[in-house]
């Protein structure tokens, strides 16, 4: 029985392993991976996330289109990369100044990059007032 460090290693680390994940296994582990590329991948995620998909198969699609990405840094964190290269003080002021949830603030920062950026500027220039 593996564990989900073995299936995320097979997938992304150790490629050649993946012919030893059972069919149980991806099963078991399927949402948990469905949900966390989603944070990158919504629209195959999506396609995905329905009650009569074949789990295991659906896991072996994902394993074929991450072939060519390496590890991603974004998947374990409960935040995106952008978060992180952020600072937490202008982190807490677009949450404060949007009046939003950390989830949808993390959702914009990955999707609108510069419109998160232009806000930001916006915001500093009404403090410095």
């Amino acid at each position: 029985m593996s564990e989900i460090i073995d299936i995320a290693n097979a997938m992304f680390r150790n490629r050649k392993d993946w012919s030893s994940i059972t069919d149980d296994d991806k099963e078991k582990f399927f949402f948990i991976f469905n949900r966390y590329f989603s944070k990158k991948y919504l629209d195959q995620a999506y396609l995905l996330n329905l009650k009569s998909t074949n789990k295991s198969e659906s896991m072996d699609l994902w394993f074929h289109f991450m072939k060519d990405k390496p590890y991603p840094n974004w998947f374990w964190s409960k935040s995106s990369k952008e978060k992180s290269e952020m600072s937490e003080k202008d982190y807490k002021l677009l949450l404060l100044k949007l009046n939003i949830k950390e989830s949808d603030l993390d959702y914009l920062i990955n999707k609108f990059p510069d419109f998160i950026k232009e806000e930001l500027k916006y915001y500093k220039q009404l403090d410095k007032q």
